[in-house]
């Protein structure tokens, strides 16, 4: 079993913990599946009461599924994961790819500016490598607008408390400087994993990172920072001092990564087709196909020709 992190699938977590995402989930799509058939009746079919307790009976068992899941030590963005999949039909298999889970930190603390500002870095990376996704598959402008809307939201809700927490606990120059550049160095890591992956994993890891229960949760810890810094003040000198990178400088970070990435790797292809072609001159490597057996691929009458009889032996 694999400590729990970017890149974990759901083979990869403790067997109890996927049985009850994957229950999660089949709950989930139990009580779509039975919305959607009282639809296909027709407009106006009123459901009936055993179909409404059943889909509610399906509902409160999913509930009770999640608040063990949690009780477990299950990942709350996991869970939203499971439920999600599930109500859109989606499906759920050991090599689901689960999206990093989100710290949760009770106390101001250098802890939380350097998990807040990192987490900012993974939904830069996230953002910039499925836009290349969506370009790549042929999808123009941004296909849910109010999912991104709230991202986005989220992403400046984020680096707010980042910022303020940082002035509230007083953190000094080099402890700014050591958050902020490792969020920035994640970055780059997170552009190179997430440009592996599929559009489908990739707009899963997305999407849980558009829910507004993340703004709505920094909304509440930021009310309790002003409650108790309000007589607190800023100097001349605290608004001269270092703050987060943006998510505008983030997402900047992200595409020019991304940009470097894709050359380097275009050019170190065509260096490598150069080599081939020095090795082995005359030979165009556009030409080459290892996948066909060249005798299969002539006729049947050139194979039998390649060396003619040329009559009995005198």
């Amino acid at each position: 079993m694999t400590t729990p992190g970017s890149g974990t699938r759901s083979g990869d977590i403790a067997p109890e913990q996927a049985a009850l995402l994957a229950r999660i989930h089949q709950l989930a799509a139990n009580a779509t599946r039975l919305r959607q058939t009282n639809h296909t009746t027709g407009p106006r079919t009123t459901p009936s009461t055993q179909l409404l307790e059943r889909i509610a009976a399906i509902d409160r068992d999913r509930d009770l599924t999640e608040i063990a899941a949690r009780a477990q030590g299950v990942p709350a963005n996991w869970v939203d994961l499971a439920r999600r999949l599930g109500h859109t039909g989606r499906a759920w298999s050991d090599d689901q790819l689960l999206p990093t889970p989100r710290s949760v930190t009770g106390r101001r603390s250098a802890r939380r500016v350097l998990d807040d500002t990192r987490e900012l870095a993974e939904m830069a990376a996230i953002t910039v490598v499925r836009e290349h996704l969506l370009s790549t598959a042929g999808i123009t402008g941004e296909p849910d607008p109010v999912a991104a809307q709230q991202f986005r939201r989220n992403m400046q809700a984020l680096w707010t408390r980042a910022a303020a927490t940082a002035t509230s606990i007083r953190m000094d120059r080099t402890e700014r400087a050591d958050a902020f550049e490792a969020a920035t160095r994640d970055v780059d890591t997170h552009v190179e994993r997430y440009r592996h992956l599929s559009l489908d994993d990739l707009d899963a890891q997305w999407r849980t990172y558009t829910t507004p229960t993340i703004a709505d949760g920094v909304r509440r810890s930021l009310k309790s920072l002003r409650r108790t810094d309000r007589t607190a003040t800023s100097s001349s000198r605290d608004a001269e001092i270092e703050q987060p990178p943006t998510p505008d400088a983030l997402l900047e970070r992200a595409r020019r990564t991304l940009d470097t990435t894709s050359t380097e790797h275009t050019r170190a292809g065509a260096e490598i087709d150069a080599a081939v072609t020095d090795a082995i001159p005359g030979v165009p490597t556009h030409g080459w196909d290892t996948s066909t057996d060249v005798r299969d691929s002539e006729p049947a009458s050139a194979q039998h020709q390649a060396h003619p009889e040329a009559g009995p032996d005198p």
